[in-house]
């Protein structure tokens, strides 16, 4: 199945290069809600979407909902858990980066690191002439986090080398090391997660060695 056979919600999904990964997985989860009754419309049409979004971890956690027997409370508490933990990943990294102070460096795309940037005072984040300044913080969303790398857009490894590094995620991008393997896109690079200092994980604060062994438990594909 192509693109153009998808419904037209989930065609835009699809298309969209603009929303981030969070962004696209409320659109997919949205658009796949018009099949939850039919449950062999759901599981043909959910079947391509890792394939056209092969950056995207949440796709692996969506699949899963949606082949499962009951997939559409399956679905809708994906739904309502990406909300909620957006909502505390954002709050607590924001507090985090204030309480630290300083300059902010951020690695672009990610819809997370620009609602945490959008919290943060004036002329901290990404201003030019900063260079040399300390302290200063990385920010990085991530399209992906298997027990041992982290999947994301190109030049989060300078980022998360040059300076103390913070993942701002949720557990949707969290993924067996197997699925990790087939993720990615030119756009992507993928990072050993002990380069980052901390991640910000549903709202938790957490040690790259605790989302390891959160991702380490998750079953293989």
């Amino acid at each position: 199945m192509s693109a153009p056979t998808l419904s037209p919600l989930l065609t835009a999904a699809v298309q969209d290069r603009t929303s981030g990964a969070t962004g696209v997985a409320r659109q997919v989860l949205d658009g796949l809600a018009e099949f939850v009754h039919d449950p062999p419309a759901l599981r043909a049409v959910v079947a391509p979407l890792p394939g056209l979004l092969p950056g995207y971890a949440s796709m692996w956690h969506i699949a899963r909902a949606a082949n499962s027997d009951d997939p559409g409370p399956a679905l809708r508490a994906i739904r309502e858990q990406l909300d909620r933990d957006v909502e505390l990943s954002v709050g607590l990294a924001t507090r985090l980066l204030r309480a630290r102070g300083g300059w902010v460096c951020t690695a672009p795309s990610s819809a997370l690191v620009k609602a945490v940037a959008a919290g943060l005072p004036t002329g901290t984040v990404d201003t030019p002439g900063t260079e040399g300044l300390q302290p200063v913080t990385g920010l990085a969303g991530a399209d992906a986090i298997s027990p041992t790398r982290v999947l994301n857009i190109k030049g989060t490894l300078a980022l998360a080398r040059g300076v103390p590094t913070v993942i701002v995620t949720t557990s949707l991008k969290l993924v067996p090391e197997n699925v990790f393997a087939g993720l990615g896109s030119p756009l992507f690079e993928r990072i050993p997660l002990d380069a980052f200092w901390a991640v910000v994980l549903d709202g938790e604060l957490l040690t790259p060695a605790e989302v390891a062994r959160r991702a380490a438990l998750l079953p293989s594909a």
